[in-house]
């Protein structure tokens, strides 16, 4: 899914680690919030809305970034911008 690549760029930047390791802490976070057997391409807007909100904010905090909130809300803040990137990849 382009958008997975989208916010694991996002993150690797705020937080200083590399794309690829990002783009793994979303999956992890994503499996965290739904299950190994939820498929990326049945996540919804909403669906993106709360595993940022909840698994991925608990790995940021576990992983002691400081600015955990304000990564959170950018990240939400991008996903509401490009809620069409995640519509069209469901077609």
């Amino acid at each position: 899914m382009q958008i997975i690549y989208y916010l694991g760029y996002i993150l690797s930047e705020r937080i200083g680690i590399s794309v690829a390791a990002s783009r793994g802490l979303i999956k992890l976070a994503i499996k965290d919030q739904f299950g190994p057997f939820k498929k990326l391409e049945t996540l919804g807007v909403r669906d993106f809305q709360n595993f940022i909100n909840n698994a991925l904010k608990k790995r940021l905090q576990n992983l002691s970034i400081t600015n955990y909130q304000e990564i959170v809300q950018y990240l939400l803040d991008e996903v509401l911008k490009n809620q069409s990137i995640i519509t069209m990849e469901k077609i």
